[in-house]
């Protein structure tokens, strides 16, 4: 558990500093800017019920997880056209250099974002939320460390 607690704190951070690397995003560098933004957002929504500072609250859990489902996937991986790492952007080349750990890693984070909406939409327990949004955030945190500068 602390070390959820130790990832959600980290990305929460990185949420915020990203905010001041969107200044000069353009195109399709802004879009994913905004989607990673919105992702992030709302993992800072959920850490607080993870760590027992809110109570759970599965309708707000399944409307995140839509949230990030919907910014995940073949939506995210689209916008990432070759040689769009750029200043603004903090897209390693990794990305086109292993498109496919990148795009898997996409799908899974999609995977796991519907898992915890199910895990919110079918009344399972606190604890099964707690695990599946770890879980979700550990592909979080594997995709940024493998592919963000």
């Amino acid at each position: 558990m602390k070390i959820l607690v130790g990832a959600a704190v980290a990305l929460s951070m990185t949420v915020s500093i990203a905010a001041i690397a969107h200044e000069g995003a353009t195109g399709v560098v802004k879009e994913r800017m905004d989607g990673m933004k919105a992702i992030g957002q709302q993992v800072k929504i959920m850490v607080p019920m993870m760590k027992g500072a809110l109570p759970y609250d599965p309708e707000q859990v399944a409307k995140s997880a839509a949230i990030i489902e919907g910014h995940s996937g073949e939506t995210f991986t689209a916008l990432f056209p070759e040689g769009s790492n750029e200043h603004p952007s903090e897209a390693l080349s990794d990305i086109w250099d292993d498109w496919s750990t990148f795009t898997g890693l996409a799908n899974e984070l999609n995977a796991k974002a519907g898992a915890l909406k199910a895990v919110a939409t079918n009344g399972q327990s606190e604890d099964e939320f707690k695990a599946a949004l770890g879980q979700m955030m550990r592909t979080c945190k594997s995709c940024h460390s493998d592919f963000k500068d």
